[in-house]
């Protein structure tokens, strides 16, 4: 299975992301990101923990895309691996985990938020999203 592709969109861009887990989704949601972001890094590694929580899975999804655009702004940090968790609270989830990667030198593509936009997760034989940052 495909980790996810980018799609048309007019203005923003557009990725529509692959998983058999709902893990896994959100997971290669996070490389998809930083393939946009095209950042170069040096040879440092870097590792933050994260913690984040929503209502639903789509208002997570967008709450941990956001947290990570935020740790590469204000720790310099890409994001290659992830180690997450996600866990149903009566009506709502929290993701916990951590996030390993080196440390960005340049980015070429900023990346400003992830939207709720046309947002909806989808399971079929895996699970799928659209993604407009």
């Amino acid at each position: 299975m495909k980790k996810f592709e980018f799609i048309r969109h007019t203005a923003d861009v557009g990725v529509k992301v692959y998983g058999n887990t709902i893990t896994e989704l959100f997971e290669n949601s996070g490389k998809a990101l930083f393939e946009i972001m095209d950042c170069t890094c040096e040879d440092i590694k870097l590792q933050e923990d994260i913690s984040v929580e929503g209502d639903s899975l789509e208002e997570l999804l967008v709450g941990f895309l956001n947290e990570l655009i935020y740790l590469s702004e204000i720790k310099n940090l890409k994001g290659e691996e992830f180690k997450i968790k996600i866990e149903r609270i009566n009506s709502s989830f929290k993701l916990k985990g951590e996030i390993r990667g080196r440390k960005i030198k340049s980015v070429e593509r900023e990346v400003k938020a992830a939207t709720y936009h046309n947002l909806k997760i989808e399971k079929d034989k895996g699970y799928n999203c659209i993604i407009i940052f």
